[in-house]
This record gives C-alpha cells, sequence and structure tokens, in this order.
C-alpha cells in the first residue's frame, strides 16, 4: 500500500508539470522588430571621384517572426517615404552655390505587422556637382554664306537634371558673352544692314517670334567670316565647356529687291539680263543649287527675318520638291516661302513670281498665300505649240509672248476669288483634256498691284526675248514702280 501511494503521488507530480509545460507553449510572444540593411555599407570617395547626383541604391529587410511587405527611406531622418521596392535611382540636388556635399540616406523596414525597424540602416552618399553641356545642332546649323540672317538650334544638358542649368551665354567672334533664355533653343540673329567698318550688331529674335529682344548682340564681322560661342551654367556656379559653330559668312542685304532662283543657272542666264538691263540692282540668292543645298534649314523664322529686309520680291521656280533633312519635310520652294511671303505681302510689299506646276502637286500649304485656289488635272494633255502664245486679258502695255519650243503637259491655274485674272494661253487639247486656260493672276493691295503670280516658267516664253523684257518692265518697273 505505501508503494502504491508512493506511484499515485509520482504520478500526479509529472501530471502537474506536464500541465504546467502545456500552459506556457500556448502563451503569445511579443512581435520582433525587423531588421534593415543597405547593399553599399560605406562609399568611401572623395575629392573628385565623388559620385553625381544621380545614384542607384538597393536595401533588403529581414524579420524573425514574420516578413517585410514595406520599407521606408529618408535622407534627414525626420521625414519619411514609403515604398514597396528594394532599390531606385535617385537624383539629388544640391544646393545653389555648392559643388560638393554629404547626403544621408536612411531606410527601415517595416514588418507585416507594422513594426518599424527601431535602428534604420544609414549611408553616407559623397556628391559632387556634374558641370552641364551645351550642344550646338551641327545638322540644322546655317550655310556657309548668309544674307542678313542665320538661325542656330542649340540643347543643354545636366547629368544633375537640366533644371539645375540657371544661364545659357553666347558670343559672337571676340564680341561680349551674351545672356539668353535657357529655354529658347532656337536663336536667330539680323546683322545691321547700315553697319560700317569691322564689326557690326545684330538683333536676337526667339524661336518664330515676331519681335526681337530688346538688346542687341555685338562682335559680328559684316561682310566676313563669323563663328558663334555657347556654354551653359547651373545652380552651383560650374559653366559648360564652350561649344562652337562652324563658320559662317554673314553677306549685308545691299539692296532692297531680292531675286531667288529655284533652277539651273542656265535658267539664270534668262532672267538675270533681263534685270540687268533694267537697270535693277538686286541681292540675289540661289536655293536651287545642288539639289537646294542653301535653302535654310528653318524657313521660319529665318526666311521671314530675310524678307524683313527687302520690298520687293522675285521668284523664280518649278514643281520641284526637296527634302528638309532638318525636319524631314518634303516640299517645294514656294511652300517653304509661304509664311514668310504671306507676312511680307501682308506689309504691302511686292512679290513677282513664275512657276510651274505637275497634275499632282500639292497645293495644300501655298493657297491663300499666292492668288492661286487649285490648278487643273484633267486627264489627257494641254500643250503650248510654238506658234501659239500666252496672252494679257486685262488693259495695259503687257505684251504676248510665245515659247520657241512646243511646251507639253502645261498646267494651267484656278485664281483665287480674291484675285484678277491676268494671263491666258492658247492651250491645243489632246486626249480629252478640259479646263479653263488661265495661267496667271494678280493681286492688288491699298489698290496697287503688289502680287504676280504666273504658273508658267516665263523664261521657256523666250521666242521674243524683247517681248518678254517688255512684260518684266510692265510689271517691276510700272506695276510695281520700281
Amino acid at each position: 500500500d505505501a508503494f502504491l501511494n508512493f506511484m499515485r503521488k509520482l504520478l500526479s507530480i509529472v501530471v502537474f508539470i506536464a500541465v504546467l509545460s502545456s500552459c506556457d507553449k500556448g502563451q503569445l510572444k511579443s512581435n520582433l522588430p525587423p531588421d534593415t540593411r543597405i547593399a553599399l555599407e560605406s562609399i568611401n570617395l572623395d575629392g573628385q571621384f565623388r559620385l553625381n547626383s544621380v545614384v542607384r541604391l538597393t536595401w533588403f529587410g529581414t524579420d524573425q517572426d514574420g516578413f517585410v511587405p514595406g520599407f521606408e527611406i529618408s535622407i534627414d531622418g525626420t521625414n519619411w517615404v514609403y515604398t514597396t521596392t528594394q532599390d531606385s535611382t535617385f537624383k539629388f540636388e544640391l544646393p545653389p552655390g555648392a559643388d560638393t556635399i554629404d547626403i544621408n540616406f536612411y531606410v527601415r523596414a517595416i514588418d507585416d505587422k507594422n513594426a518599424t525597424d527601431p535602428t534604420p540602416a544609414e549611408l553616407r552618399i559623397p556628391l559632387k556637382n556634374t558641370p552641364p553641356v551645351a550642344t550646338i545642332d551641327e545638322t540644322a546649323e546655317p550655310k556657309d554664306t548668309v544674307l542678313g540672317v542665320a538661325t542656330w538650334r542649340w540643347f543643354a544638358s545636366d547629368d544633375d537634371g537640366d533644371q539645375t542649368i540657371t544661364t545659357a551665354e553666347i558670343r559672337f567672334n571676340n564680341g561680349n558673352w551674351f545672356a539668353v533664355d535657357v529655354n529658347q533653343s532656337l536663336l536667330s540673329f539680323v546683322i545691321d544692314p547700315n553697319a560700317t567698318g569691322q564689326n557690326a550688331d545684330a538683333t536676337v529674335y526667339y524661336g518664330n517670334t515676331n519681335f526681337p529682344q530688346p538688346n542687341k548682340i555685338d562682335g559680328l564681322v559684316p561682310e566676313g567670316d563669323n563663328t558663334m560661342y555657347i556654354r551653359v551654367s547651373d545652380i552651383a556656379g560650374s559653366f559648360s565647356e564652350v561649344d562652337t559653330s562652324k563658320v559662317v559668312f554673314f553677306k549685308k542685304p545691299q539692296h532692297d529687291f531680292l531675286v531667288i532662283s529655284g533652277q539651273p543657272i542656265s535658267v539664270s542666264n534668262v532672267y538675270l539680263p533681263i534685270l540687268n538691263s533694267l537697270n535693277i540692282d538686286y541681292d540675289f540668292v540661289d536655293f536651287g543649287l545642288n539639289g537646294g543645298e542653301n535653302q535654310p534649314s528653318f524657313w521660319n523664322p529665318t526666311f521671314r527675318l530675310t524678307l524683313r529686309q527687302y520690298k520687293t520680291l522675285f521668284v523664280y521656280t518649278d514643281a520641284s520638291v526637296y527634302n528638309n533633312p532638318t525636319t524631314g519635310e518634303t516640299k517645294s520652294i514656294l511652300s517653304n516661302m509661304g509664311q514668310g511671303i504671306q507676312e511680307f505681302t501682308n506689309d504691302g510689299n511686292k512679290v513677282f513670281i513664275t512657276t510651274s506646276f505637275a497634275k499632282t502637286s500639292d497645293l495644300t500649304e501655298i493657297q491663300g498665300t499666292y492668288p492661286i485656289d487649285a490648278i487643273e488635272t484633267s486627264n489627257g494633255q494641254a500643250r503650248l505649240t510654238n506658234d501659239s502664245s500666252i496672252y494679257p486679258v486685262v488693259t495695259g502695255n503687257y505684251p504676248v509672248v510665245q515659247p520657241i519650243n512646243i511646251l507639253i503637259g502645261v498646267v494651267p491655274m484656278i485664281a483665287s476669288a480674291d484675285a484678277e485674272l491676268f494671263y491666258r494661253a492658247g492651250i491645243t487639247k489632246l486626249s480629252g483634256w478640259q479646263g479653263d486656260n488661265v495661267v496667271a493672276a494678280r493681286r492688288k493691295f491699298n489698290g496697287n498691284i503688289n502680287h504676280v503670280f504666273f504658273a508658267m516658267e516665263l523664261h521657256l516664253m523666250n521666242k521674243d526675248l524683247q517681248s518678254l523684257e517688255d512684260l518684266f518692265e510692265e510689271i517691276l518697273v510700272n506695276d510695281f514702280n520700281w
């Protein structure tokens, strides 16, 4: 009996201990906070080897009794931003005037129970300002020679952020640095046509604006070679390296009459002697040479500003179209000139144009600017034989002119509603061709003729050169009062 009592007591003790043990395992334990690490423990860089303001950082977190769904990051240890990512590229800003700075980066993990690492990971990031870069667009530079106006496009960048670029300056030759708006990437310069001596000022235009900047830039060489320089600076006061343009020869406008060729020299050899015989002094630009290599990269504003220097314009061209490598557009010379000529004639200046069209020519961009609404696109063919002519349909001493050779594929025009019919053609109609025979129209400004437009290449109407010269005299001398 004593033995049985002993065994009963021993069994009770074991059961009691087991119960106590069972109660300990069932109690709730407190949550453990997560731990945070940054992939880089330190960045031991100094002086010129410091990082620029763009830095990529990686971090991670661990949790003994759960998992880490997110993090908070900070650069002052006080203001935190939540993120679920474990890496990012940061662009830090240096304060104005500072060339170097140390940024303290903090990150702390947050576990699935919203517990935050009480000892955030910290990394000192040594930064150095990166100087900005200024670049002149070589693909859009002015041609070797310009007539009073040149346009440049430029760009600027900064690895610390383009918004840190604060100033931009340009200079011509040995002139003074001239401040320009850092947001204006297209700059045009109109040289002073009245400048004498070795140096000249130029008016500065931004983009496609009509009004110049209040101050002029100095240092240009009229009738000589010119080089433009550009530099930018950032908030730390660091300047970019100076970028240099190619050399450009600035011609000064000499006369009020501008002649523009869009055709070969053989065509110029018909028109220019006529102007010479009429004692007309003119400046000359060849836009048809070598596939249009002299045409401006930016018709607007370059051509528009060029026209502002003149009173009368004579253009001869044809239906050819040209690709502009700067803009990627393919257009005819008349289309490219449209905006400039519209402004030119609106100011009461005078324009004389002789051209031709193909049935497939696109007139979208010339309607309204020129006194033409459309062209005749009938099937069949219209010809002008060498015993026929184009003839005036208005009063005056305008001559009848004829071609030496037969002209095939003549494409007459349909004049705009505000225009006056000027010349018709004695067309021979073949293969069912139908349409009107108008080949010239004109407009008036304040009662005076100021815009004459021929949809015929007048140099081909050369059976009697004296008659062709008489036509030019009537238009330029008597109508335009030249």
